[in-house]
Order: C-alpha cells, then structure tokens, then sequence
C-alpha cells in the first residue's frame, strides 16, 4: 500500500531567482528649490541675449518722461521689421516630399519602379476614375440655376407663337401654349434616328463580350418624353438573366471596372469622359459617346426600367393628356436644377406617376379636361395641399395611404416622398429625392406665378402674351446648339444617309428650331345647359362609340391616309394589328414610319 501523500512545501527545491542589483536612484529636489518657486528674480526684465553688458539692445520700455526724438523715431517703427527674437524656422530639404504621391507634378515614372524587357521604367498605374457625391446643382431659394436664367435680347419663349390672335378665354390662351411648348420640345424624327443608331453601334461592341447579351433602353427616351439635352438610360441584359432570372453581369466591383477599361479601349466614348459609379445601390457606368456628343448611362441585368416602359405605353392611351403636362413639369424643373435624381431632386418616372395620379383623380367627362386647368391643379395640389409627411401615393389600384400603415415606408424620413411602384408593391420609386420640400415648394410658388398673370392679363385688353414665361421662361442656347450639332451630323455624316429616304432633312430655318406642327384646334364651347333637347338628342352616339373605341377608330383612320399602299384595313384596329398589318416588326418603328410619312405629307401640302 502507498504512503499517503505528504506535502513538504518547495524548500528544497527552491527555484534559483537572480537578486536584484542595487541602483542608485538620487533624491527629487525640494520643492522649494524649484525653478518657479525661486526667491531669486533677474534684477531687469530687459533682454538678456547680448553677449557683453555694452551690447545689450536698447530697453523695450522707457518712461514717458525720459524719451528724446530719436527714442520716438526708433519706437515708431514696426516690430515686424525686428528680428523675430533670434528664433530660426527651418526650412525642409528641396527633395522632401510635399503630399500623396498622386498629386505630385513629377516625372511619373518616379511612382513606380518596374521595368520591362527593354529595361524601360515603367509610371504608375492609371488610376481609376472614381465616383464622388455630385455637387449640389440648385439654388437654396428653389430659383433658376445661372446656366438656364434669361439673357438680354435673347428669345425666352422659343415655342411661343406670337402670331397667332389674341383671344379673351386665357383658359384656351394657356392651353395652346402647353400645346405649342410640347410640340416645340418633343424630338424630332433626325433625333430618334442618331440615338437609335447610338444604342445599335454600342449593343454591336456589348455582344462581342457578352455574346446573347441584350442592350435596351428605358427612362425618357423609351417614352419619347426625353428633352433635347437629356442623357440615354440603357440597360444590358445577359443571357442567364433573360432566359433564368439570374444576374451575371458586373456583380463585382472588379467586373465593372473591367468593362469600363473595355469601354474605353474600343473608343466609342469621348476621352475622359468615362465615370464608374460601382458602389451606387445600382451600379451605373457614364460616358459620352465620341461621335454624338450624347450622355449616356449604363446599368446591369435589371428589368424595373424596362416594366416602367410598359406600364407608361398604358397610361398614355388612358391619359392623353399626360405627356404634355410631363413635358411643362420636366422643363420646370430641369430650369431649377431639381431634376437630377443624385442630388435628390424628381426623377423622370416620378414625375410622370405624380401626373397620371392626379389625372386619376380628376372628374371623368365627355371631353378631355382643359390642359391649362390640369396644369394650374397639378402645381396647386402638390404645392399647397398635398402632405408628403405623412401620405404616399399609390397608381395601381389608384389612392392614397398612410405612410406608418406600410411596413416597408416604416424606416423612411418624414422627408421623402413616398410613390409605390405600379409593378413592384415593395419598392418605393421616389425614396431618393430628398429634396422634396424644397420641389414642392418650388410648385407652390409657380401655382402663385401662373394665378398671378392669368389675374393680372384679365383686368388688360386681349394681348397676345407668355402665360408660361414665368416659370418656364429661360435661356435655351443648349437646347439650339443641340439640335443644330445633331442636325449637321445627320445631313452630312454618310452613317445617316441611308436614312435620308425614311427619314427626310428637315427644313430649318437660320436657327436649329424646327417649325413645330400645327397647333390643336381651339377647346370646344361650354356645354349648354343640362335639359337642352339638342343635348339629349347627339349625347346618345358620341357616349356608344367609347374612348377605347374612339381611338381605335383614329387609329384606322391614320393608317388609311399615311399608308394608302395597305388593303383591306378595318374600321377599328388595335396597335397589335396596326403594327402586323403594316409589316412592323415593333412599335417603335411603327412610330418613326408614320411620323415621317406625316412630315412629308405637310411638306408636300404646304409647297
């Protein structure tokens, strides 16, 4: 059996420890022989720097009593002339560095060291055109930003028919104005062509990476509410997001700069011109195309863009009055710099659900509503009614929520504007414009201009004067300049000669504003009063026929006088139709076929 354990401590088996050395540690001095706490003072608070008694300076202070001329004279100049008390400020060496190595103006091969076979050194690399916040565009006081604002003996009112007779109904007056304005801004058939050609060229480079890739495009230009100076919004869609659902193109960081330096090799862009934004909630890719002059931005593998050009092709048959409101809006704000998405202003798409919901809303007649009254609603209801705080808008079913009733507007700022998407109920289209209040605001004021002239001109005899140019009114150089630049490219570039024969030169006077195309008849008369027999006897037809139907009928009739080549058309015809039995192969080139067909037709009346 074992003995019990016995503990007999470590002393005998002491660990060997070195002893401490002995240092010498001297005592603190006692307090009061401390320097500050010293009894002994100099006996002069003159400078004492001189080497020698003789050569110390002159004291700095003197009685007023003591002081001669010559004193005076050598006090009156400035310290500033004085030595700076014998102090030396050293200066660095001539080759220290003088900040990041980025910014330096030297001889770039000195960034890095590399050679190659020719034991050539070899600079930095280029460095990557990054994104950075956009400045902020418009002004605090919601007013016209500087590059847009009137200049002195310059047409403010390009659109403006001064010819025309002035009329006691300032109703119909701004109505035709809206009308002249839309016809004045919309693109001209030479414009649909260049950009047309513009995604044809970039689609073709876009499959020689991507092969089965798609190129679309979407936003203004799609809707064909685009302004002469507005960018085109594509989108390339690969083959596994067409045919799966999935995305592959640039879901990486490194992918996206990848086809940016690809962009950039196949000299499609103007040089410098290229701007990646890949850390965006969508990633986009800017650039400007070398032969148009054309902004164009790019995104990946997403089909929101091209639903929303669906869903507006439906609400323009519903609300024909739609696209000239847009068109007044847009203008109205693309003057104020309120626009652009980026610094929070109302994007394009938000714009037109904001028109289609109030138009949904409106009173449904026999006629269509007066587009000058529907003009004055849209900047009363949005800029002194509406609470954006609290409601958000919905188009499809149309109304009105709360916001704190929705789950997905819980996170957002009382702040933003909140519109659902028609075709997303989960996304939130307008969650970006953070500057809200402040567009708005900007409607409220152009509700007060526009009631402000339409009360001053009804006190005047009839004159033929702008209703719209004080809130649209501005400097529209950019907008000439444009038009001439893409109008000389078509006449004389032989990429566009082939379009010469379905597309015709327009004739353009001096300036690039083409001459817009006759207004719309005046709006009809009041409705006599309710009991009148005349009434009830026609009201009966016009209310069988329905709008659908009546559109349809407009449509037979547009075909049979722009295509008397085509037999057997119907009395009625849906776009479907119209675009099989014209031998269309989409809608678009349906659209251009037409228009430029119309162009000749009033080219051939008018000689």
């Amino acid at each position: 059996m074992p003995t019990a354990y016995e503990f007999r401590g470590n002393r005998d088996n002491a660990r060997s420890r070195p002893q401490h050395e002995f240092t010498f540690r001297s005592h603190p001095p006692r307090t009061s022989a401390r320097p500050l706490l010293t009894a002994q003072r100099e006996t002069t608070p003159e400078f004492l720097g001189a080497n020698d008694i003789n050569e110390k300076q002159q004291p700095k202070f003197m009685n007023l009593e003591d002081l001669t001329d010559s004193d005076e004279e050598v006090m009156d100049v400035s310290s500033a002339e004085d030595s700076a008390d014998d102090l030396t400020v050293d200066q660095p060496p001539e080759n220290a560095p003088r900040g990041p190595r980025g910014d330096r103006n030297g001889d770039p091969a000195l960034g890095n060291r590399k050679r190659t076979r020719n034991d050539e050194i070899v600079g930095p690399a280029p460095r990557s055109q990054r994104y950075e916040k956009p400045d902020t565009r418009f002004n605090l006081d919601g007013s016209i930003i500087q590059a847009y604002r009137t200049i002195a003996g310059q047409d403010s009112t390009p659109w403006f028919d001064r010819s025309r007779q002035a009329t006691f109904h300032l109703g119909a007056a701004l109505q035709n104005e809206i009308v002249d304005f839309y016809h004045w801004v919309k693109p001209r058939p030479f414009e649909d062509v260049i950009r047309t050609d513009l995604i044809t060229r970039f689609e073709r480079l876009m499959q020689n990476r991507f092969p089965g890739s798609q190129l679309h495009a979407f936003g203004s230009y799609a809707s064909g509410l685009y302004l002469p100076v507005a960018d085109v919004d594509l989108v390339l869609l690969s083959r596994s997001f067409i045919r799966q659902g999935r995305k592959f193109l640039c879901q990486k960081i490194k992918d996206i700069y990848s086809l940016t330096a690809y962009i950039r090799d196949t000299e499609i862009a103007v040089p410098g011109s290229i701007e990646t934004i890949a850390h965006a909630r969508v990633p986009i890719i800017k650039f400007v195309d070398r032969l148009t002059g054309l902004k164009v931005d790019l995104s990946f593998d997403n089909n929101s863009g091209l639903a929303a050009n669906r869903t507006f092709q439906q609400w323009k048959e519903h609300f024909p009055a739609m696209p000239l409101i847009v068109s007044v809006v847009k203008q109205f704000l693309l003057l104020r710099g309120l626009n652009e998405v980026p610094t929070g202003g109302l994007g394009g798409f938000s714009i037109i659900c904001l028109v289609t919901s109030l138009l949904q809303h409106l009173p449904h007649g026999m006629s269509e509503p007066n587009l000058g009254g529907v003009l004055m609603d849209f900047f009363d209801f949005y800029g002194n009614k509406f609470d954006f705080s609290t409601v958000g808008i919905e188009l499809n079913p149309p109304g009105y929520f709360h916001k704190h009733t929705r789950n997905i507007y819980q996170a957002n700022s009382r702040d933003r504007l909140s519109i659902i998407d028609p075709n997303n109920p989960d996304n939130d289209i307008s969650v970006s414009t953070k500057e809200i209040r402040r567009v708005f605001k900007a409607f409220a004021e152009a509700f007060h201009a526009l009631s402000q002239n339409i009360r001053s001109a009804s006190f005047l005899p009839p004159q033929n004067i702008s209703l719209l140019a004080s809130i649209i009114g501005g400097n529209y150089e950019s907008y000439h300049t444009q038009r001439e630049h893409l109008f000389e490219l078509y006449a004389n570039h032989p990429r566009f000669v082939q379009y010469h024969n379905t597309v015709p030169l327009p004739l353009l006077p001096g300036n690039s504003t083409p001459p817009p195309p006759p207004i719309s008849p005046p709006p009809p008369p009041p409705p006599p009063e309710i009991g009148s027999q005349e009434l009830s006897g026609h009201a009966a037809p016009v209310a069988k026929v329905g709008k659908k139907r009546q559109k349809f009928m407009d449509r037979a009739s547009r075909l049979r006088l722009l295509r008397p080549d085509l037999k057997g058309i119907p009395q009625f015809i849906t776009h479907e139709q119209a675009i099989k039995l014209g031998g269309y192969s989409n809608e678009a080139e349906m659209v251009r076929d037409l228009l430029a067909r119309e162009k000749t037709l009033e080219q051939h009346q008018a000689s």
